[in-house]
């Protein structure tokens, strides 16, 4: 081998070795957050939930969600990973049930608790520090178990992802509105179901609405009780 081809190979291989370094400092970025303790999250002001069958089209709309949750360990230089957990989820009630076309009604519960928050990436600039993470869960993923009464007929409906691909939430955190916002959930669709134009394997999507977008301050989502504050250096 010729001595410039070997010092070529010799250059390449460091930067090379530099730009996996880098990727890798990167990925393992530290965290802080505060408090310690339980909180509960509920929809805000103008906000709703919308579970939506991408396959039939059917759409079906919650005013009222309620979420509790820990955050394990208060401090600074955590890991993002399981930050936070969500022990429950809710959708609807007793008084206020979520609705959907043909004057159907329901109310729904979470299903694979507990369910981690992750967090991804951060951006100081967007009103008081914006996280960008995920919300995951154990076996199907994230999921819900809706019942209710389509056309007069009381059926439910069974939603998660697969072992091989969980259903996974895409979320954002501001930390001066203290608000969490649901921007997509990932490898959703029915697992079981036997309410009429709702289907076995159909996709399905959910966010909160009004939708946000990274980059923009959140004004629609679960307000957190106890006003966590996220950030990373």
């Amino acid at each position: 081998m010729n001595r410039r081809l070997n010092r070529i190979l010799i250059v390449g291989g460091s930067a090379a070795a530099m730009i996996a370094l880098s990727a890798q400092a990167a990925f393992a970025s530290t965290w802080s957050i505060s408090p310690a303790g339980s909180f509960t999250a509920s929809l805000n002001s103008g906000t709703s939930t919308m579970l939506k069958d991408t396959t039939s089209g059917t759409t079906l709309t919650c005013l009222t969600a309620t979420a509790k949750g820990n955050v394990p360990k208060a401090g600074s230089g955590l890991s993002g990973t399981g930050i936070a957990t969500i022990s429950s989820a809710t959708f609807g009630s007793s008084t206020k049930l979520c609705t959907g076309p043909a004057g159907s009604t329901f109310t729904a519960v979470g299903l694979n608790f507990p369910w981690k928050l992750n967090a991804a990436s951060y951006n100081a600039s967007v009103d008081g520090g914006q996280t960008t993470g995920t919300i995951t869960a154990s076996g199907t993923g994230v999921g819900g178990k809706l019942t209710g009464t389509v056309v007069g007929i009381n059926c439910s409906v069974t939603l998660g992802g697969t072992t091989s691909a969980p259903a996974k939430a895409h979320a954002l955190y501001d930390n001066n509105s203290h608000l969490l916002a649901i921007t997509s959930v990932s490898n959703l669709k029915v697992l079981a179901s036997n309410c009429p134009t709702v289907n076995v394997n159909d996709g399905a999507s959910f966010v909160t609405s009004p939708t946000s977008k990274a980059g923009t301050a959140v004004t629609h989502g679960y307000s957190v009780s106890s006003k966590i504050h996220l950030s990373s250096p």
